[in-house]
Parts: C-alpha cells; sequence; structure tokens
C-alpha cells in the first residue's frame, strides 16, 4: 500500500512538472540571444553561459581543440543566406502540415521576421527578394492560420542601394512542457525523414552519374 502511495506521488509530481509552462525567448539582431524559462523562472541563458565560458578559458589555459559548426551553420555555409531561407522554408512548410495539432498547442507571443535585401547587383537583389517573398510569406500565412499570434511583424523588402543583407528576428514562444516535448519529437522526427529522403536522392543520382560516366568510357574504350 505505502509502494502504491509513493509511487501515486511521483507520477502525480511528474504530471505537474510537465504541465508548468516552458518559455522560449529568441532574438537574433547581428547575434544570437536565448533564454528559456521554467515556470517564471530562468534556466538558460546563452549571453551568460557565454560570459562564464570567456571567464574559464581566461583563467585556465588549455589547448583549443576546434570547434564542429553545427547544423544551422553548417547549412548557411553551404547554402547561403537565402539558400538557408528557402531550404528550412520548405522544411517547415512540410513539417507544420504535418504536426499541425501538436503545433496549436504552443502560444506564440511574439513573431517578428525583418529582412532586407541587397546584394551588389540591382537585378541580383529584384531575384533574391522574389525568391525569398515566395519562401517566406507562405509559411507565414500557414503558420497564422493554425495558430494565434498575438504579436506579428513580418517584412521583407529590397534595398537597391545598399549591397548588404539585413535581417532581424524575434520569437517568443510559451507552452506546457509536456507539448514542448511532443512538438520537439514531432518536428525531429519529420526533419529526419526529410533529411533521409534528401541524402537518398543525392545517393541515387550520384550512382546515375557514375555510371554515365563509366558507360562513356566503355563507349569510347569500344
Amino acid at each position: 500500500m505505502i509502494a502504491l502511495i509513493v509511487v501515486g506521488v511521483i507520477v502525480a509530481l511528474i504530471l505537474i512538472l510537465l504541465l508548468l509552462p516552458l518559455t522560449l525567448d529568441f532574438a537574433y539582431d547581428g547575434d544570437f540571444c536565448v533564454k528559456v524559462k521554467y515556470s517564471g523562472i530562468t534556466i538558460f541563458d546563452n549571453k551568460k553561459s557565454e560570459e562564464k565560458a570567456k571567464k574559464q578559458k581566461s583563467n585556465t589555459k588549455t589547448s583549443k581543440a576546434p570547434k564542429k559548426d553545427g547544423f544551422l551553420k553548417r547549412t548557411y555555409k553551404q547554402k547561403g543566406l537565402f539558400g538557408t531561407i528557402s531550404y528550412f522554408s520548405d522544411i517547415l512548410k512540410i513539417v507544420l502540415k504535418k504536426t499541425s495539432r501538436i503545433i496549436k498547442r504552443l502560444k506564440f507571443r511574439r513573431f517578428k521576421f525583418d529582412l532586407t535585401v541587397a546584394t551588389d547587383d540591382a537585378a541580383s537583389t529584384a531575384i533574391r527578394y522574389g525568391e525569398v517573398c515566395a519562401a517566406v510569406y507562405p509559411v507565414a500565412a500557414l503558420l497564422e492560420s493554425m495558430i494565434d499570434l498575438k504579436s506579428k511583424e513580418i517584412n521583407v523588402c529590397a534595398d537597391f542601394e545598399k549591397n548588404k543583407c539585413e535581417f532581424k528576428s524575434s520569437v517568443l514562444v510559451k507552452s506546457a512542457v509536456i507539448y514542448w516535448l511532443i512538438s520537439l519529437i514531432s518536428i525531429l522526427v519529420e526533419i529526419y525523414k526529410l533529411q533521409r529522403k534528401e541524402s537518398e536522392e543525392n545517393e541515387r543520382k550520384q550512382s546515375k552519374d557514375r555510371n554515365g560516366h563509366n558507360d562513356g568510357k566503355a563507349s569510347r574504350n569500344g
């Protein structure tokens, strides 16, 4: 009997913890700023973490190990800004449709996206502006149809006098921990499926190219 009471108390505590609110505050204005609050208490702040890491480095002399780039940085290096926006827009459209019932549980208190498209060529700027609009606005419309956006600002414009893009973004999302976990798992599963499909298609394409190259060599030798 005591064992059942203990188990019941533990289960009840876990349920209470899972139902408490978790808030994600993300911002980018030339530098990333991420804060996570659990039931109103800040449990993660990347700025403070970076400051602590700098202090520890200054106090201890250690050999510098090469840092591995994260998925976002690798994608940015491979595809550039416009390619990265288009890539993640395509992923978001598919993921949002597949996980719409779960995403609706997330409460977006703030959603801001501000991008000024600019290159060193006016024609290229116009083309890039069209590509970004085609990638961003359908996702924004889909997101707005699924969830209640308390504060929304989406602005994409072209500046033909500048030669460098300017990007700012800010998102504040709040929901119970359990819905965060379910959403995260669902999104990761869908992203994994998409990446696996993409890698399989790349392998098939490379295999066809190799076969075509070998056939060309055989015909020349014959």
